[in-house]
């Protein structure tokens, strides 16, 4: 059942880059006010469905579960900050692919923190993963901004990575609807977090005139970006971390063809971008994939 959870997650996210790289385009006016909107269409979501879980599985769990819980979704929140800047500097595509860095920082974070043993094919998986993610960052066709992105979607895989660490502590701990109101929480409260600032509130509001129209997109996209997030978790849930992971390396095989059908039937989602390198790519895409499962 586990496989069927991290299957539907690919597809999900895939609609959820592609989206969110034309909210950066074309919506926010600084890439991390999508770090805040994501918050609170996710507050504003996750009442409704706070009760429908608390009915079905409430669990009062421990407070270092609970404080490992709310920490998981700080960290899912901060590397979306890292994303949406990445997502200012290159195609969705690219981005998508540089979470595949998460499995190999899993297992790395795996052997320096639990004491994981590496065998020679996992020592493989790392090695392919590192290679294709250094020739995407050379199919970049944005030249000056290449490194930045790479280097913020490293920070942003290696906190994702810890996450997954920390999820699967939870969900040993507690039931999924407790452990996944709790992530949520984590997420919301930091995300909302900036607008404790004067600097970024103001900002925010002088931002309200092309946020208001696009309020629709923002809520859909953020139920998809719950429904990866719910998809995701539960596969953790009912399966392991390392092999959720390796199923998720499909995602920006996704992106990228969803980016290119969009250009037809969508043209403001769409990224021209996509089209280019378009078999190497893919090609790419299928190097980390072989080196997930290596990792798995």
């Amino acid at each position: 059942m586990w496989l069927l959870f991290a299957l539907l997650t690919p597809l999900f996210f895939a609609v959820v880059h592609v989206v969110d790289a034309y909210c950066v385009e074309d919506v926010f006016d600084q890439p991390w006010m999508g770090f805040v909107t994501s918050a609170l269409a996710s507050a504003v979501l996750c009442i409704p469905l706070s009760a429908l879980l608390l009915l079905s599985e409430w669990q009062t769990p421990s407070l270092e579960i609970t404080l490992m819980a709310l920490g998981a979704g700080c960290l899912i929140q901060l590397s979306q900050l890292l994303y949406f800047q990445a997502l200012k500097y290159t195609e969705a595509g690219i981005v998508a692919a540089y979470w595949n860095m998460v499995p190999m920082l899993v297992v790395l974070l795996s052997f320096l923190l639990l004491h994981e043993r590496l065998d020679t094919n996992e020592y493989a998986g790392i090695a392919l993963l590192i290679v294709a993610s250094i020739a995407f960052c050379a199919l970049d066709t944005n030249l000056e901004m290449r490194g930045r992105s790479f280097a913020l979607m490293a920070a942003a895989a290696a906190l994702q990575a810890a996450m997954f660490l920390m999820e699967d502590v939870v969900f040993a701990g507690t039931s999924y609807a407790s452990g996944f109101l709790l992530i949520t929480l984590g997420l919301v409260l930091t995300g909302l977090a900036p607008m404790l600032l004067r600097s970024p509130r103001r900002a925010f509001v002088a931002n309200l005139p092309r946020l208001t129209p696009a309020v629709g997109i923002l809520i859909g996209i953020e139920v998809i970006n719950l429904l990866a997030l719910a998809s995701s978790q539960r596969a953790v849930d009912l399966g392991t971390p390392s092999l959720v992971a390796a199923v998720e390396t499909t995602i920006p095989a996704y992106t990228f063809m969803l980016s290119i059908a969009m250009l037809s039937l969508l043209p403001m989602f769409g990224d021209t971008d996509s089209r280019k390198h378009l078999p190497k790519k893919l090609g790419l895409v299928g190097l980390m994939s072989a080196g997930v499962f290596m990792l798995a």
